[in-house]
């Protein structure tokens, strides 16, 4: 017979990575449960509840007591032993579903609500939540799922109300340096429209949005301050992994990324909840396409941009979607506070490239979308708002209003240690292979060191001599930087060629 009863908790100082309890053999008896059932706890103070799966011991725990791992400690906020209720319950209907998407069958909106409903409020076990994540990269979603899944993602989070027209936003698929966001916020900012930007933290790259941003400001902003920072000087660049704009996406996010599965219909719909959550009436999107980045093809990124204009539409957002050159750098830094001080030296005018370019070029797409500016004329109003230093003046405004006093490109400090790589030949840069200076820098310590990454001294189509510096490796740990060295020179990322292309006789 199932019946709830108190337990007394017994803390076990492991992150397991998964939503378990432990109990006694006897007490499982008397609860009518076997392995891998599951049991509903309830914290009697908060009122916080989650649901576990059982595993059953006769020696881990005592009898009439539950074993809780980290995780679910602090999801039940608990800090102390004491009694909780535990309840036997059923499979969540969600598992239906899940195995009919499996079966390669259509979900509706009611049944994708129901699977992150549960995914959010910890319903489902990992087993069961990877099942999803796995049959929706190999079946995908149609449009209409995709549509479903953002609304589901989107009423599960908070919401950030600003109740003006003009609130405008942009994202990069990524899979690629540089940190147009840090260029481009201050640039729209400073044309009174507003931009209330949570970006991520690096999860494969050598530095996220977020990590750059952290070097020169506060990014730990609760949607209060982001609403009030955005109301008073525009523009706000803040962790989208401090707020809870979309937990169910953040819940999918973590089951995809060990796996490193990125199904289109997903990261469309990520993309779109975390849009619509901050109030975006008008959108821009950056699709890198090239080798090394997350979009191979202008085939799938052609596909993938119909895709999101066609759920933006159906979200009342008013999307263009531009496709970029990602076989080149964007900029030659790698690393957050190397990346952060190259945006802040295209901010002071020091530096034109072609990420300052493509900042200009996104920034003025949302001039020509809100009718800033005519069709045409919105490239030329940002490079405008950059060169006079409107746009370095409003970045030090959103610098100050998030917590921080790092605001020129002089303040950055960078690592104290460094190794220079060397050509070991002459001959002219046919090639930079963008993952290999990515795993360089990841190698010497980034995204965990702010300080660690990679500096180019070439550009594609120099021509160099023997000897020269073709870029720097910077970082904390000395040990990190002979290892990074080491692969630097196993597998050079700076590919040459001969200075003569022909002779003719």
């Amino acid at each position: 017979m199932n019946y709830s009863r108190k337990m007394k908790t017994k803390f076990i100082d492991i992150e397991a990575g998964k939503l378990i309890s432990i109990i006694h053999e006897k007490d499982a008896k008397e609860l009518g449960l076997f392995l891998l059932d599951r049991v509903e706890l309830i914290n009697p103070e908060t009122k916080k509840t989650i649901i576990t799966v059982v595993d059953i011991t006769d020696s881990m725990v005592k009898q009439n007591e539950i074993g809780l791992f980290e995780d679910v400690k602090k999801i039940l906020g608990l800090r102390k032993p004491k009694e909780i209720t535990v309840t036997p319950v059923s499979t969540p209907e969600s598992v239906k579903f899940i195995k009919k998407k499996m079966d390669g069958e259509s979900l509706n909106e009611k049944e994708i609500k129901e699977i992150v409903k549960d995914m959010t409020n910890n319903y489902l076990s990992q087993i069961e939540a990877s099942a999803f994540v796995s049959a929706v990269y190999i079946r995908g979603f149609d449009l209409g799922e995709t549509i479903s899944m953002t609304k589901a993602l989107v009423e599960g989070g908070e919401k950030l109300n600003l109740n003006k027209k003009f609130v405008v936003d942009k994202h990069s698929i990524g899979g690629i340096n540089g940190r147009a966001t840090m260029i481009l916020v201050p640039i729209v900012a400073a044309n009174n429209l507003l931009i209330p930007k949570t970006s991520s933290k690096s999860i494969t790259s050598a530095a996220g949005t977020a990590d750059s941003m952290e070097v020169l400001t506060n990014i730990n902003l609760s949607m209060k301050k982001i609403k009030k920072i955005t109301e008073k000087v525009g523009g706000v660049i803040a962790w989208g992994g401090s707020l809870q704009l979309a937990p169910g996406d953040d819940k999918i996010i973590a089951i995809e990324h060990p796996l490193n599965l990125d199904p289109p219909g997903q990261v469309i719909a990520s993309v779109m909840a975390k849009k619509v959550s901050v109030g975006a009436k008008y959108l821009v999107i950056d699709i890198p396409v090239g080798m090394h980045t997350k979009v191979k093809t202008k085939e799938n990124a052609e596909t993938m941009a119909k895709k999101f204009l066609e759920v933006s539409k159906e979200m009342g957002i008013k999307t263009e979607v531009l496709l970029t050159d990602g076989t080149k750098p964007n900029g030659p830094a790698f690393g957050a506070a190397l990346e952060a001080k190259h945006a802040m030296e295209i901010l002071e005018g020091k530096i034109f490239d072609n990420l300052a370019q493509k900042s200009c070029q996104l920034a003025g797409t949302l001039f020509e979308l809100t009718g800033k500016t005519k069709k045409g004329k919105g490239y030329s109003k940002a490079v405008e708002l950059l060169k006079t230093g409107k746009a370095l003046k409003k970045m030090k405004e959103i610098i100050k209003a998030q917590g921080g006093t790092i605001n020129s490109s002089k303040k950055i400090k960078l690592s104290s240690k460094k190794i220079e790589i060397l050509s070991k030949k002459s001959g002219k840069v046919e090639r930079l292979d963008l993952t290999l200076l990515k795993d360089i820098a990841r190698t010497a310590g980034a995204p965990v060191d702010p300080k660690a990454g990679l500096m180019l001294k070439i550009e594609e189509d120099d021509v160099i001599e023997k000897g020269q510096v073709l870029f720097e490796i910077h970082g904390e740990n000395q040990r990190k930087l002979e290892i990074a060295k080491m692969l630097a020179l196993k597998n050079n990322p700076v590919k040459l060629g001969g200075v003569v292309i022909e002779k003719i006789i």
